[in-house]
């Protein structure tokens, strides 16, 4: 008997536990299920931050790709790590060639002159800004730098144009008052040399006389040459292929060209633009061009003349292999009296702008001390026709 009480005190502390543990496992449950609903919880806030994180990656990949400045990070060893679609259109390098190399063995090179900065990338040169940031962490160590290249050429042209106008046209005003000064005494002294030299007939002072009427006509061709820089002729505008315009101009120069020996190429890209203009104003700017390329150009060299359409706009290009021209004295060029001959007036590209100006063109002009000069004259199209 006494053993069967001890077999009944043992199931009834074997039933005790056993409930015991029910309860327990019971409150695990709970607290299991309690877990696994806050633990999908937590996924799911972690998934949104993810995602919320991938669309603000993506966002802000958007925002630099849609810049029309190119943007280059790189890390903190140098290496690239974002390069934007600007970067790959102005450095003309694809993204996977960029994308973990050293910025510096990237293809491009950066130099300022004087106030300046240039972009060179292959046998292209470009007027840029250049900004550099650092990149640092919140507890400020070094993580990368942050390149921003602004492509003003653009900008630069129309500045320089702007300028060069507003010189022109102060210059020009200069100009008209004195030739109006000096132009009634020179007449008299014209006619009186005239006087003087029929006076002396044979005589050998008639020949001193001579002489001082020719450098008055001289000098009133000077003047004549101002008078025209103040106050152009009006134009007399007609439909003119541009073609004809390079045409009639090489026509006038051949036998100068094929004098000093030297070849001539024409490029174009099968159309030729029509302009409205005046024939003889354009052959004139054009002739004057053509004109000092042949006079910087050696004995056996070479004078390219392009001809193409670019952005709505009919293009002219003479280029030579002279000695080029300095930065400084691209903007010169164009100054009235400025010329880098010894024997030149400085009057012929001080008309030629001033004619371009009044067909709504331009001159623009591309040159290195060294590598030759390229003359751009650039005209609105008022239509295309195919050849």
């Amino acid at each position: 008997m006494e053993d069967i009480g001890r077999l009944n005190e043992a199931f009834n502390t074997f039933t005790v536990a056993s409930k015991s543990l029910e309860l327990l496992y019971e409150k695990l449950k709970e607290r299991v299920h309690y877990l696994t609903i806050e633990l999908e919880e937590k996924n799911k806030q972690l998934e949104q931050a993810l995602s919320d994180t991938e669309e603000a990656k993506d966002y802000l990949k958007g925002i630099l790709e849609s810049l029309s400045e190119s943007i280059i990070v790189t890390d903190s060893n140098d290496s690239v790590t974002m390069f934007n679609r600007a970067s790959v259109n102005l450095l003309r390098i694809a993204e996977s060639e960029a994308i973990g190399k050293p910025i510096e063995s990237l293809d491009f090179t950066i130099e300022t002159e004087g106030p300046d900065t240039f972009l060179n990338v292959e046998n292209s040169q470009y007027n840029v800004l250049v900004s550099r940031s650092v990149v640092t962490d919140s507890e400020g160590a070094v993580r990368g730098k942050v390149f921003l290249l602004q492509d003003i050429t653009r900008l630069k042209e129309l500045e320089t144009q702007h300028e060069r106008n507003k010189r022109l046209i102060a210059m020009g005003e200069m100009a008209a008052q004195i030739v109006h000064e000096i132009r009634s005494p020179l007449c008299s002294i014209e006619l009186y040399a005239s006087m003087l030299e029929n006076e002396l007939g044979q005589t050998q002072h008639a020949t001193l006389a001579r002489g001082i009427s020719t450098g008055i006509r001289s000098l009133n061709n000077i003047l004549t040459n101002m008078l025209f820089f103040a106050k152009p002729q009006k134009p007399l505008f007609v439909d003119i292929k541009i073609s004809a315009v390079i045409e009639e101009s090489l026509n006038m120069l051949l036998p100068l060209i094929e004098a000093r020996g030297i070849t001539l190429q024409r490029l174009d890209d099968g159309t030729s633009p029509v302009v409205k203009g005046d024939l003889e104003l354009l052959k004139q700017v054009l002739m004057n061009i053509i004109i000092n390329a042949v006079h910087v150009t050696a004995e056996d060299g070479t004078i390219k003349i392009a001809e193409a359409t670019e952005n709505n706009s009919a293009v002219i290009k003479v280029i030579d292999e002279g000695e080029g021209i300095s930065h400084q004295n691209i903007e010169r060029i164009f100054d009235p009296f400025f010329s880098t001959k010894d024997r030149g007036t400085g009057l012929g590209l001080a008309i030629a702008s001033k004619i371009m100006l009044v067909h709504d063109g331009a001159i623009k002009v591309k040159s290195e001390p060294g590598k030759g000069s390229s003359f751009e004259m650039t005209l609105p199209v008022s239509k295309r026709v195919t050849r």
